[in-house]
Parts: C-alpha cells; sequence; structure tokens
C-alpha cells in the first residue's frame, strides 16, 4: 500500500496489536481485523487444539486480513511455563534450566526447534526472550522465565534466541524493560515498583543494552514504575523512556506496550487514556487485550484520532516505522501448509528435557 494514500485512521491502525483471549474467531473479531485493518494480533493457547489447527487458525487470519498491508501474527513463546504452543506439544523445559546445563549447542538445539515449529505455522513474531535478571527462582513473576541470575548469564544464554529468530524472518521483542526481576510483584495482578534504581542501572538494563547494541529490532514496555519517576509506570511514562531507552540504550526500533488491560496498567483515567499516554510516551505499538464490545470502542477511537487527539506527525512516524520493520522481516499474507510431525517433535522435545534433567 502507498503510504501517502494511507488515512490517518488505517495509519493509526498499524499501531494495534490484539490479544485473542478467546476460542473461537467470533463475529466482532472478524469485523475488527476487517474493518480497521488492524496491525497484528497475538495468539493464546485457548485458540487452538493441534499444530495443524494453529496454522489453520494462523491462515484464516491471514484470510480475514483483506488489507494489502500483512498482519504483525505474534505469539509468547518463551518455552517453560509461558508456553503458547498447543497441547499435544510437550513443553520444553524453563530457560533457567537450559541455562543452568551451560551448554550452548543445547540451547541452539532448542532455539531452533522453537523457530521451526513457529515459522512454519505461520508466526512472525514473537516476545522472547525475557531479558529479566531471576533474583529468586520462586519469583511468579519472572523466576525461571530468565535465563540467569545475572546480567552476564543472562547475556550469553538469551540472546542466541534473539539472534536465530532474526535469521529467519521472525521479529523478536525482548522484554520486559528495565528489567522485571528488579521486583518481585507480578504487574499481570498488581503494580509494582522498583525501588533499588542503583541496582536497576547497574545490572537489569545491562542485557537490553547489550541487546540493543547487538540489533534488537522490537523491545517490549513493562508496566513497572521506578521510584523518582512519578506516579507512571514505564508504559506511559516519557521521562523513563527517554532517561533509559533513548538517551541510555540509543534505541530507535519498535517499543511495545505490555497489554494496557493488565492490572498494573489500570488507572482511573481509562483505557482510552491510557492508549493515548502511551503513544505520547514514545510507544509505537499498543498491545491490547480483545474484550467484547471491542468493535464500538475502536470506532469511537479512531474517530478521536481523526479529530487530532493524537499528533498526526507522531501517527505518521510510527506507521512508517511499522511498515519498514514488516518489510524487512519480508511478512506475508501468503497461507502456509507446514504438515510437522507432532511425533517426531516431541521425541526431540523428550531427548533435550532428558539431557537437562542429568545436567543441572
Amino acid at each position: 500500500m502507498d503510504f501517502n494514500k494511507m488515512s490517518i485512521r488505517e495509519k493509526f491502525a498499524q499501531m494495534i496489536l490484539i490479544g485473542l483471549d478467546t476460542y473461537h474467531l467470533n463475529d466482532e473479531i472478524i469485523k475488527i481485523i476487517k474493518n480497521h485493518k488492524i496491525g497484528g494480533i497475538i495468539l493464546y493457547q485457548k485458540n487452538y487444539n493441534s499444530l495443524k489447527n494453529m496454522e489453520n487458525f494462523i491462515n484464516k487470519l491471514k484470510e480475514i486480513n483483506e488489507n494489502n498491508i500483512p498482519l504483525f501474527i505474534s505469539i509468547d513463546q518463551e518455552n517453560g511455563r509461558v508456553n503458547r504452543l498447543p497441547k499435544e506439544i510437550k513443553i520444553i523445559y524453563s530457560p533457567l534450566k537450559q541455562a543452568k546445563t551451560k551448554n550452548m549447542k543445547l540451547i541452539d538445539e532448542v532455539n531452533n526447534l522453537t523457530i521451526g515449529i513457529l515459522k512454519n505455522v505461520g508466526v512472525n513474531m514473537n516476545f522472547a526472550p525475557c531479558l529479566d535478571i531471576c533474583r529468586d527462582e520462586n519469583n511468579k513473576a519472572i523466576g525461571n522465565r530468565s535465563y540467569g541470575m545475572n546480567y552476564l548469564d543472562v547475556c550469553k544464554y538469551a540472546l542466541p534466541f534473539m539472534y536465530s529468530m532474526k535469521k529467519n524472518n521472525i521479529i523478536s521483542v525482548i522484554k520486559h524493560f528495565p528489567g522485571h526481576g528488579a521486583t518481585k510483584k507480578d504487574t499481570h495482578f498488581i503494580k509494582a515498583t522498583i525501588k533499588n534504581v542503583d541496582l536497576m542501572e547497574k545490572e537489569d538494563i545491562i542485557p537490553f543494552e547489550y541487546a540493543i547494541k547487538n540489533g534488537a529490532d522490537a523491545i517490549m514496555l513493562s508496566h513497572l514504575k521506578i521510584k523518582g519517576f512519578g506516579l507512571e509506570p514505564t508504559s506511559t511514562n516519557k521521562d523513563i523512556i527517554d532517561t533509559y531507552l533513548i538517551d541510555r540504550c540509543k534505541f530507535n526500533g519498535l517499543v511495545i506496550t505490555d497489554d494496557l488491560r493488565m492490572t498494573a496498567s489500570k488507572s482511573i483515567t481509562g483505557l482510552k487514556n491510557r492508549i493515548y499516554n502511551s503513544i505520547k510516551a514514545g510507544n509505537n505499538i499498543i498491545m491490547i487485550k480483545y474484550k467484547k464490545g471491542d468493535y464500538k470502542f475502536y470506532d469511537k477511537l479512531f474517530k478521536k484520532i481523526e479529530k487530532g487527539k493524537i499528533n498526526e506527525e507522531l501517527i505518521n512516524n510510527n506507521a512508517k516505522k511499522i511498515l519498514e520493520i514488516k518489510d524487512k522481516y519480508k511478512l506475508t499474507n501468503k497461507l502456509t501448509n507446514s504438515n510437522l510431525d507432532t511425533d517426531m517433535i516431541n521425541e526431540k522435545i523428550k531427548k533435550i528435557n532428558d539431557y537437562i534433567l542429568k545436567n543441572i
């Protein structure tokens, strides 16, 4: 599509990534994709019950997307307890257990197997790896989702996953900036604040800084507040984004919020204002889990945008950045037909898990 011929509504719609935490593609979701021409979706395990069904679900999304701009088809496939592959596929042991083997060949094998599955079924964006430092294995927010108990191990064992995804045209979204390991609270359910800012600056940000220097194209912001930066969390706090992500880390790739319907992002201002504030703070893409009635919500939101609620130059810059990334990673509406062998995949995972158990 010719960028100059896109309406402000179409440009803004590219900034929306909706989470399909549903069992079916209902009529409203279909209308949101088809009529509102949103930029992408994020999959959940409940969307499918087999790899073939997962592939068919993704193909259906592509068919619904009558816009000639391909969708971001994204997922949170970290392995371990954050697993979005269908239940017929065995779960690979956690990133922390993988790293404890200190076996880079094993980690490469896990990465290649995971990427092969995602690529074959049509996923083009993965919210992984976590670059958070684990300071407590039993921590429910991060814990064993991390690749290490210090920033050196996180850099060493997590970043190969990002590199491998880049080589295979899957957009790696590193997370959760500036480091969720700096707090014990889970922002899915409760608001959390990073109180030890000195530790965050000396340790937690380092893996993100290193990833950015080595080609990270996308980053997810946390909903963490930082002591000394007011009441707004990172995702809606321009001072935090400018101070750490832009000025310190020199990042100029895609900036993506975590789900704006998560507990920690909520405030008395309401969802629309969280969206406005996120964009004004420096986010290029806004993640919002689907909720019944969203078609009307987006229609009203887009009308506000058309009336100038957000600076048009800001929307243009965001849309250009998004389209450049989609072009860079060769995103396409082409349907896939993979016929993956689930038995073979599960046998490989069993061998991987057996090795991990014997070597940690």
